[in-house]
């Protein structure tokens, strides 16, 4: 018993340790951006590395595994539960953001903020650290959700009056849903690595090794981005407005704490559970405030509640990841 015990204590100093790394690296970013040794443009260029190389890379790796019934089942599972995820979070972000009673254009940053999370750039770090590499498998397939539903109903959620900036002929405002942003390249790489999967097709090893090394620039790369990130935005602009905190706290602690009951109450167990828990206590996503600004939403606001989730997540992440240890 006693072995157990310390165990379990072992388990959890192990991730806590980990998890305090990825910070670590975060701090790091700050500094390098707050002594303009990372800029604007090099914080550009190396988000479009990681999002458009990569994390790809990192995705179709995860997917490399002998094809299983019994895997097939639980990818269909956890389509299911991400799809049920998505539309119970949505729900309750519109209400949230209709309590706080502000104008349109900062409703709907609000809700959009508190339905979609920084599910892949923190998010699959911060899963790796917690529950091992081989969660990335279930984690790929659950971030197919996020990307169908964030830039579609996504942006009916940011755009408030469910109207984009394009008009057509008789000048009436109507949405234009980025197709190309939907099937974007994580999603195309989440789909061809599932297909290799069901078909048994594995990478040469020629081939294969480049791609995990690659791959692997995604943990270290994210954290110092997202740190070089929160050193461009100014604290006084955010600190001042109480309505920030009550999202921040849903963001990060509500939400994760309602998951976790819903998902128990539905009987959904091991770590599929944990995946969705996890995304679901994640700061919000970087997107936000650029979907915002294409679709008419506040920008401002946008931009402060990723500040804040994020700066604030530090806190929130490790307790979360003992709380699952």
């Amino acid at each position: 018993m006693k072995f157990t015990a310390d165990s379990v204590i072992f388990h959890r100093m192990t991730v806590l340790l980990q998890i305090m790394a990825l910070f670590f690296l975060m701090a790091a970013g700050f500094a390098l951006g707050k002594s303009k040794i990372v800029d604007s443009s090099a914080i550009r260029g190396m988000s479009n590395l990681i999002v458009k190389a990569s994390l790809p890379a990192l995705i179709v790796m995860s997917l490399q595994k002998p094809f299983t019934k019994e895997l097939f089942r639980e990818s269909l599972k956890t389509l299911l539960v991400a799809a049920g995820f998505y539309a119970g979070i949505i729900v309750i972000s519109l209400v949230a953001a209709r309590l706080l009673r502000v104008n349109r254009k900062k409703s709907g940053s609000i809700a959009f903020s508190l339905s979609f999370s920084n599910a892949a750039f923190i998010g699959f770090p911060v899963i790796t650290s917690i529950l091992g590499q081989e969660a990335l498998f279930l984690t790929a397939i659950h971030n197919i959700m996020f990307n169908i539903l964030a830039f579609s109903l996504g942006i009916l959620v940011i755009a408030g009056d469910f109207a984009g900036k394009q008009v057509d002929g008789e000048g009436r405002k109507k949405l234009a849903l980025p197709i190309k942003s939907v099937f974007n390249i994580n999603v195309i790489a989440t789909l061809a690595g599932f297909a290799l999967f069901v078909f048994s097709i594995t990478i040469p090893h020629a081939l294969a090794l480049p791609l995990t090394m690659l791959g692997g620039l995604t943990t270290p790369l994210a954290m110092i981005v997202t740190g070089a990130m929160l050193a461009r935005t100014p604290v006084r602009a955010v600190v001042g407005d109480w309505k920030l905190y009550v999202v921040t706290a849903l963001r990060l602690v509500g939400w994760p704490a309602i998951t976790a009951l819903a998902l128990t109450l539905a009987g959904v167990e091991g770590q599929l559970k944990y995946i969705t828990i996890i995304i679901a206590g994640m700061p919000a996503a970087s997107n936000t405030s650029l979907l915002a600004e294409v679709y008419g939403g506040d920008t401002d606001t946008s931009s402060s509640i990723i500040f804040m989730t994020t700066l604030l997540s530090v806190a929130s992440i490790p307790i979360l990841a003992l709380a699952l240890a």
